[in-house]
């Protein structure tokens, strides 16, 4: 496992910045925010050339693109149809990145796999998605959230068993998945299994109440914190990884917010060295 720069830790600063920061911290890839200033799927040829000469001059490998894409009103009809011109677009920028990666989401808040007809719909939609990805040479991932279909590991199991393409797999994110059910450890991992095609790490912390809360779910608060500062179980979860022999990227994707350009940079040394102590740890 290696540690990765999720670009959402520099979501307001260009990718010119960014890039060599990055590389002299340590990190040897990153998943890319596909929103501007980092990626403009609107314009995705030039956006991603752009970034692509910045990146290699960096030094650093694309591990993946973190989009905003899955998430139509509707699996069905118009929606449906502007999504999956969305994921084409999201395709097009990989393939100049060399990109092998495309994150999804699962579907809109308010769905569930509980309803047959949310879930039939969702998976006849990614299906046509992971198929358009696998054509283009990129595998597909549906990261767990809070909200929307892939909302628990069991939510997660039956989205992409439903969808049933060897494209198509599941982003296990430490902290989404602490928040949807309160906790995540090395159940989590087991029971995803060989679904698992990539991985996010943050940290939080629980609050009483929504005081100072960034996150809310279900009437739970949460502070969004600096790795190892929180409650996620991120050194138990990355222990079972490692044991169940997943050797892809670990993307530090924090969202904490900080106020100006060197205390990101601090914080982004801060998140390495943590990440690399938790790597370093699942195999002790």
């Amino acid at each position: 496992m290696r540690a990765a720069l999720h670009t959402l830790m520099f979501g307001s600063y260009p990718l010119h910045r960014v890039a060599p920061v990055a590389r002299e911290i340590g990190y040897a890839g990153v998943a890319l925010m596909c929103r501007p200033p980092h990626l403009d799927l609107d314009n995705p040829g030039p956006s991603a050339r752009a970034g692509s000469q910045v990146l290699t001059d960096a030094g650093l490998q694309i591990v993946g693109l973190a989009s905003g894409l899955g998430r139509p009103e509707s699996f069905g009809g118009a929606p449906a149809s502007a999504e999956l011109d969305g994921v084409r677009r999201a395709l097009e920028a990989a393939n100049i990145l060399d990109a092998g990666l495309l994150r999804l989401w699962g579907g809109a808040d308010g769905m569930s796999v509980d309803n047959a007809d949310d879930l039939a719909a969702a998976a006849a939609w990614y299906n046509q998605a992971a198929t358009v990805a696998a054509d283009a040479g990129v595998r597909v991932t549906i990261e767990v959230h809070a909200q929307g279909l892939a909302s628990s590991t069991p939510a997660t199991c039956r989205l992409v068993d439903a969808i049933d393409h060897p494209n198509l797999g599941a982003a296990l994110d430490t902290g989404n998945l602490h928040a949807a059910a309160t906790t995540v450890g090395a159940d989590d991992v087991t029971q995803l299994g060989a679904r698992i095609f990539d991985v996010h790490v943050k940290d939080m912390r629980g609050l009483p109440d929504a005081q100072g809360h960034t996150l809310e779910v279900d009437g739970r608060y949460y502070v969004h914190v600096p790795l190892g500062e929180g409650d996620v179980r991120n050194g138990e979860t990355l222990r079972q990884l490692a044991a169940g022999g997943y050797a892809g990227w670990i993307a530090n994707e924090s969202e904490c917010s900080w106020p100006d350009w060197d205390s990101s940079v601090s914080a982004a040394k801060h998140e390495f060295a943590e990440l690399n102590e938790l790597i370093q740890a699942a195999y002790a």
